[in-house]
Parts: structure tokens; C-alpha cells; sequence
């Protein structure tokens, strides 16, 4: 067996468990576009997802130094 034999055994080899990972993946090959798109769609909710943690984050900071500053300026008034 010479070099460039085993060279193409590993190189179908390498091919069939990449197919078979993507297969179990639910990845279509014969489609790329789709699985392209199915990426894209995958970033795009994670990407939004993180946006929409710290955007809540931060309207509950916002939320919780209102009401700190509320009972500050209400102790100040005499009102508690």
C-alpha cells in the first residue's frame, strides 16, 4: 500500500464522518443554502436574544435606581 492509497483511504474516511455528523446534525449536504440559512437564522436568535438580556438588565437597574432615588426624595419630603 503506498502513501497516496492511505492518503485517499483517510481522505474518504475524513468525508463519510463529516457527512455523518452533519446527517446527525439534521444538516442537509445536498442543500448548503438551507443549511447556510438555518445558521444564519441560529445566530441571528442568539444575537438577539443576548441583546434583549441586556437591555432588560438594564431597565432593571433603571427600575431599581428609580425607586431608590423615589424613596430618598420622599424620606427628604417627609413623606415616610
Amino acid at each position: 500500500m503506498t502513501e497516496a492509497d492511505i492518503h485517499e483511504i483517510a481522505r474518504q474516511a475524513a468525508r463519510e464522518a463529516v457527512k455523518e455528523t452533519f446527517i446527525t446534525l439534521g444538516l442537509d449536504l445536498n442543500k448548503p443554502l438551507e443549511a447556510q440559512a438555518d445558521m444564519l437564522f441560529l445566530r441571528r436568535t442568539r444575537e438577539s436574544s443576548e441583546t434583549i438580556k441586556k437591555q432588560g438588565l438594564m431597565v432593571a437597574a433603571g427600575a431599581i435606581t428609580l425607586a431608590i432615588l423615589g424613596l430618598i426624595w420622599a424620606s427628604i419630603k417627609g413623606h415616610l
